[in-house]
């Protein structure tokens, strides 16, 4: 049974909420004060944080903002429930990483829907990707909004390795997962030379990888994974009999890489989604570069 916590200082409208959705078979726990919510969502196991706003002491903002910051909780979802319904309410509960915003009065069946929503892209999105054993675009995700929220600098890398798409009519699924793999290895590989623990690597789908670094090593790191891949590509050619002929009738760079990154700065006022967003139109940008030149935004590169 899936597990809610309930937080709100009307105790009449917590305990209604209640009720209700308990008939719809969750588990609902309820805390009438701000206090407490990080150690019940730990020892209850909650999925979902149902939050009010305006609460004496601590705002739901700031409530959201604790469990995104903290690891061993911030998988959890967040849907904040309130009174407030300007834009700008809504936006900064956005950015303090809330999953979605509801007004009140609630209407049940709308919350029932954004709920069952929720639960289902949390419960069917591990933070482990199954084929690599890296971290999941959730985590990624995840990790960005907590590193923003810590008012940290770091660099947000995009790697595709290209080509495998028209793999596919050449290569046994087996074999084209045996490349990918191949390569994750070699980027945790460059990755640690140069970040040691300190980073976060993620395998998106396919040839698709994201990673947060720290800022200052950013280049380098991406030009060293490319000429250390590239010096490997005729060792992965020769594995899986890959011949020049069908190299040279590929219409793109067969497992060549498309690297872009962008430094995000903590002195300035960004949202997770708008550097996802940045991040996209950067890639979408080195695709159209000659020889697959690695591409940097360095606009927010001087951190003070």
């Amino acid at each position: 049974m899936v597990k809610l916590l309930i937080v709100d200082d009307d105790v009449s409208f917590s305990n209604q909420l209640k009720h209700a959705l308990e008939q719809k078979n969750y588990q609902c726990f309820v805390l009438n004060s701000p206090d407490h919510v990080i150690d019940t969502i730990k020892k209850e196991g909650i999925t979902v944080v149902l939050l009010d706003v305006m609460m004496p002491h601590t705002s739901g903002f700031e409530l959201c903002r604790q469990i995104r910051i903290n690891r061993e909780v911030y998988n959890t979802g967040v849907i904040f429930l309130s009174a407030m319904n300007d834009p700008e309410e809504l936006e900064h509960g956005f950015s303090q990483g809330g999953d979605d915003y509801l007004v009140k009065p609630i209407s049940l069946s709308l919350l029932l829907s954004r709920l069952n929503t929720l639960v289902s892209s949390i419960e069917n999105t591990p933070l482990t990707d199954s084929y690599t054993g890296l971290g999941s675009f959730r985590l990624i995700r995840l990790e960005l909004q907590r590193t923003i929220l810590l008012h940290q600098a770091c660099g947000f890398v995009y790697i595709e390795l290209s080509g495998l798409p028209s793999l596919q009519s050449t290569l046994s699924n087996v074999d084209i997962l045996k490349i990918i793999n191949t390569f994750a290895r070699h980027i945790k590989t460059v990755a640690n030379a140069y970040f040691g623990k300190d980073y976060q690597l993620g395998h998106i789908g396919n040839g698709h990888f994201m990673s947060l670094v720290p800022p200052k090593n950013m280049e380098v790191f991406l030009k060293d994974l490319k000429k250390s891949w590239e010096d490997l590509l005729p060792e992965i050619y020769s594995n899986h009999k890959l011949s020049m002929e069908i190299i040279r009738n590929k219409k793109e760079s067969l497992l060549g890489l498309y690297l872009c990154g962008l430094f995000c700065n903590p002195n300035l006022k960004i949202s997770a989604k708008s550097v996802f967003d940045s991040l996209r139109q950067l890639y979408m940008q080195c695709k159209l570069q000659p020889n697959n030149e690695i591409l940097i935004d360095r606009r927010n590169a001087n951190f003070k």
